[in-house]
């Protein structure tokens, strides 16, 4: 007796220490505190409260800088409270602090002023108030510590450029006529292509579609071309553009043309005409372009094929370059070409019954091909084209997919329909389930991470693992609190995962990697001069080799404003629940190698901001007026 009653006393104890753990330091403010961040390079946490901005030490929890935002941005103008209706819809999905990643710097929007501000000292390296403009769009240059700002100043649109080093205006250069503010304001939020390019000493900015060239160093401006476009890319030569836009908001054709650098004029006389572009290549002298029917490569020059014929693909939806050659998929079929364009297989290869199916991977393993799409999954011999099981494994498309690759044993583990499979290249059929789990609420599953023992399935309120044999190794189910957070949860129904960081239907939306590959000419390798989207391989590489350190998955950047609560990253799931006990809401850390609750700690709001110190793991909270600090339970 006295045994039972002991263990039952352990067990309430610890249980209680979990769900009424408070926080171990609280900082109060004078006013309520609006918003927090943390720079990944400094490591200070900074917020907004009230009219002040202050910067905290992570090490000593204690104020190291601070600044009154009337005092040192300038107060709210007249003009500015008249307005704050449209400001306020610009700015609807923008948080005020957003850290500029690789930098010291956080961004701020304070008194409807765009500000720069360093977190290392609290020093304002940027204030919009200093200037006539309205800021609509603004970048950092990371070659040259550089600022570029966008903005409308006495009906004209601008571009200014900031040397951060001294706080200098190196120049400010008129674009053109600007439109209604309302008109404006649509423009830049809606138009992400508004991000400028830059190539050598030249900056390529985009404003209501009209392409501006801008000489980098004086801001002299070169020329602003005739037609609208939504997306520029400078070649490697620096001699030419490769330019894409479409005719009309609601159109649905995209029209691809290259453009001489120095005077914004076409050199081709025809434009690729499309529904959309898929994937780009510059090879310095051709471009290699896939787009909705086909592709083929280009001679830079006067846009004439270099193919005899194109590569077959009516409703192209994916290209991969794969050790000289191109696989790619057109509607539901699969096929690989070399580098003439000439067919390495005798055929297509049928990956899906349904030509919509998204494709959640295609990736080669070995001398194999591994396909998963919405509905099927099977791999295929590299050389023959020929499929290595004879039928194709079945997938149900109304649940996620998620699949995860073993490095060690060579193999994928995939993940549908409450089964779990493993694809080895070294099976001659279609595997069997090694796993079948009860999942309580499957539809919101979003991540797949592999450990040495198996794997873990995560979403907005469960936590499983699975071993390798098969065997359930825990699983932890929540409830989030409020009627609302169902809804929340529901929004990742379809999430891929988060290790891949690719969603299940994200490569069904075409036209997605408009993002220039460079090859080097001579030697054939991809130029790493050049942003690019990340082939699947590298997706893979990267998630596999994923350490606690890594940056908070933070899910809610992915899939919207909808869910504010939940971040994970590779070892840790941070739910926001209610306590069976107490019907509290509170935030719970869960290790994934094992599923041990490590933390429980309470939120009084249903939609709480909160960081989480990568080094630390210690987790800061804004409740009103307190910034409340939980340390790390150890």
């Amino acid at each position: 007796m006295k045994k039972i009653t002991m263990v039952l006393f352990m067990t309430l104890v610890g249980y209680t220490g979990f769900s009424q753990r408070v926080a171990d330091e609280v900082l109060k403010m004078n006013s309520k505190i609006e918003d927090l961040t943390q720079n990944s390079i400094t490591g200070i946490i900074v917020v907004k409260e009230g009219n002040v901005v202050k910067g905290i030490s992570p090490e000593t929890k204690t104020e190291i800088w601070s600044f009154d935002a009337d005092k040192t941005v300038g107060s709210v103008t007249a003009l500015e409270t008249l307005s704050k209706v449209d400001t306020d819809n610009l700015f609807a999905s923008k948080r005020i602090l957003n850290p500029i990643e690789g930098t010291p710097y956080i961004e701020a929007l304070v008194n409807y002023k765009t500000v720069l501000i360093n977190s290392d000292d609290g020093k304002v390296v940027y204030n919009s108030a200093n200037y006539k403009y309205t800021v609509f769009n603004s970048q950092f240059l990371y070659k040259d510590n550089e600022y570029l700002v966008k903005g409308v100043e006495d009906g004209k649109v601008i571009a200014s450029l900031i040397d951060l080093n001294n706080g200098a205006v190196k120049w400010k250069t008129v674009q053109g006529e600007a439109k209604s503010m309302f008109s404006s304001m649509f423009t830049f939020k809606a138009n992400q292509s508004n991000e400028a390019e830059v190539s050598n000493n030249t900056i390529y900015s985009l404003y209501y579609g009209k392409l501006s060239a801008i000489d980098r160093t004086n801001g002299k401006l070169k020329w602003v071309g005739d037609i609208e476009y939504t997306k520029v890319f400078p070649t490697q030569n620096n001699k030419n553009l490769v330019v894409i836009n479409s005719k009309g908001l609601l159109s649905a054709k995209q029209y691809l043309n290259v453009l001489d650098a120095e005077t914004g004029k076409s050199i081709w006389e025809d434009a690729i005409k499309t529904k959309y572009i898929v994937y780009l290549e510059d090879w310095g002298t051709k471009l290699l372009v896939a787009h909705n029917s086909g592709f083929n490569f280009y001679n830079l020059k006067d846009g004439s094929k270099v193919w005899k014929k194109d590569a077959r693909g009516d409703g192209l939806k994916k290209v991969i370059p794969i050790d000289g050659d191109y696989l790619y998929v057109a509607e539901n079929e699969m096929m690989l070409i070399d580098k003439d364009g000439q067919k390495k297989w005798k055929s297509f290869i049928e990956i899906s019954d349904n030509k919509e199916d998204a494709i959640n991977c295609l990736e080669k393993v070995d001398d194999k091909v591994l396909y998963l799409t919405a509905t099927y999954g099977n791999m295929v011999d590299y050389k023959s084209g020929k499929k290595l099981w004879r039928g194709n494994l079945k997938f149900n498309e109304n649940r996620p997919l998620l699949n995860v690759f073993d490095e060690e044993k060579n193999q994928f583990l995939v993940y549908n329909d409450e089964k779990l499979f493993k694809f080895d290249t070294k099976v001659t059929d279609k595997p069997d389930a090694f796993a079948k789990v009860n999942v309580k609420k499957e539809k919101e599953l979003n991540s797949i991470e592999l450990f040495s023992w198996g794997v873990a399935l995560s979403g907005p309120t469960e936590v499983m693992g699975v071993s390798k044999e098969g065997k359930v190794l825990y699983q932890r189910i929540y409830t989030q609190p409020g009627d609302g957070g169902r809804a929340w949860g529901s929004a990742l129904a379809t999430a891929g995962s988060i290790g891949l960081g690719v969603a299940s239907a994200a490569n069904a939306i075409v036209g997605s990697e408009w993002t220039m590959t460079t090859i080097d000419p001579a030697t054939g390798k991809e130029s790493t001069s050049v942003i690019k989207a990340r082939s699947e391989s590298q997706l893979r590489k990267s998630a596999n080799q994923a350490v606690a350190s890594a940056a908070l998955a933070d899910v809610s950047k992915r899939f919207g404003q909808r869910y504010q609560a939940m971040k994970q990253n590779r070892d840790y799931s941070y739910i926001f629940a209610k306590d069976e006990a107490t019907s509290k809401k509170v935030l719970v850390k869960v290790k994934k190698e094992d599923g041990t609750e490590l933390d429980k700690i309470i939120f009084e709001n249903m939609r709480p901001i909160y960081e989480i110190n990568q080094a630390t793991q210690s987790i800061y909270y804004i409740y009103e007026n307190e910034l409340r600090i939980f340390n790390k339970k150890v």
